[in-house]
């Protein structure tokens, strides 16, 4: 355990799971617990989370564990950004109560995973595009939710069907913690924040800009009043197009709060999208809402 002095209140970073428990259980049953999920690699879009949380909840507890479970190669799973310090930094100047960063043996004693079967929002996307990662999401979040056990637990809509796939898994595991979805920070350019932008040099930097003004470009076609959504994903991909360094993965129109594709366009539904750009696949996605 290792402490972090800011004035009145203490940054606390656990590593050792008793340590982290005895934490936990001194906490009063009244007070609410905001958990803020990461593996790390934390940028200003963790940070609006931690906000968020701190303005909504009485204590604040951030976890940075990066999960094998969700990573579809060794490889990219040994790529993933480790910034422990600065990590720390960022949310000792956020004001986070508790930094639980458990290490696998911990968190997961046995020998042989047994992954959770995740809900059918799971399919397609990015669910086809990495088999077996939602499981692995899954898996480990309700783990971390056992745990920690939070009143409010904070996602980034950034990863809209990773927040479809934890609601799902939630409300059966967890009914008596609240999922709430955070709405996604972008760079100046209108890139969504991510860990994975700095692999991307600068002119795929600003290939990769491209997305959002097109995602936002087939908003203002549907406030326009184009309903079809055939036509807003062509619009996307007519304007991306432009640029024969993205290679696009998909893009769709779903229902809100769903992976479900739709062919009219109502207020709420979203496009979701995934492309790659200097071998570094990036997703975002956009609420058709009224300008």
């Amino acid at each position: 355990m290792f402490e972090m002095d800011r004035g009145q209140t203490m940054t606390t970073l656990f590593t050792n799971l008793l340590s982290f428990q005895t934490w936990r259980g001194s906490i009063p049953k009244h007070q609410t617990v905001g958990f803020v999920p990461t593996m790390g690699a934390l940028h200003a879009g963790h940070v609006s989370l931690i906000e968020q949380a701190k303005a909504e909840c009485d204590v604040v507890v951030v976890s940075i564990y990066v999960n094998a479970l969700q990573f579809n190669s060794d490889a990219d799973f040994a790529r993933y950004p480790r910034t422990a310090e600065h990590d720390l930094e960022v949310c000792t100047e956020a004001y986070v109560d508790a930094v639980f960063a458990p290490i696998k043996s911990e968190l997961f004693p046995e020998d042989v995973v047994e992954l959770l079967t995740p809900s059918r929002n799971a399919l397609g996307y990015e669910g086809a595009d990495r088999p077996g990662h939602f499981g692995g999401v899954a898996t480990v979040v309700d783990r971390l939710f056992k745990l920690v056990q939070p009143s409010v637990a904070y996602f980034g809509l950034k990863d809209y069907q990773q927040v479809a796939v934890i609601k799902d898994m939630a409300s059966q595991l967890h009914p008596d913690i609240v999922i709430s979805p955070c709405q996604t920070m972008r760079e100046d350019d209108g890139l969504a924040m991510s860990s994975r932008n700095r692999f991307l040099t600068p002119s795929g930097r600003k290939s990769a800009a491209l997305l959002h003004a097109a995602l936002k470009n087939a908003v203002t076609l549907w406030n326009g009043g184009n309903c079809q959504s055939q036509e807003l994903v062509q619009s996307v991909t007519d304007y991306i197009s432009q640029d024969s360094a993205i290679e696009v993965q998909y893009i769709s129109v779903v229902r809100d709060g769903t992976m479900d594709q739709i062919q009219i366009v109502s207020e709420n539904d979203v496009i979701v999208a995934a492309i790659v750009v200097d071998g570094v696949r990036l997703i975002d996605n956009m609420s058709f809402t009224n300008a």
